[in-house]
């Protein structure tokens, strides 16, 4: 029953966010809660960037915190801006 309900969790957050309106609401909400930024220093800030990390566990991203490997495989994947 809990396999059936996160894979269900799983197809609901990606069909809410990978419309075009989802993508900037969820571009917002990391900037928002500091998801790129280094200085964290409050408990409410990391509370906050904690809750956006389990946004993007439910959308299947970094599921497993041990698939360090995986998700670092995803981030060079991302195109060079420099």
């Amino acid at each position: 029953m809990e396999t059936e309900r996160k894979d269900t969790t799983v197809v609901d957050y990606r069909a809410t966010f990978s419309t075009d309106a989802g993508k900037r609401v969820l571009a917002h909400l990391l900037l928002e809660s500091g998801y790129f930024d280094c200085d964290l220093k409050t408990e409410g800030e990391i509370a906050v960037l904690n809750f956006v990390k389990k946004i993007i566990r439910n959308l299947g991203i970094c599921t497993e915190p041990k698939d360090v490997a995986g998700f670092v495989q995803k981030l060079m994947e991302l195109p060079n801006k420099i």
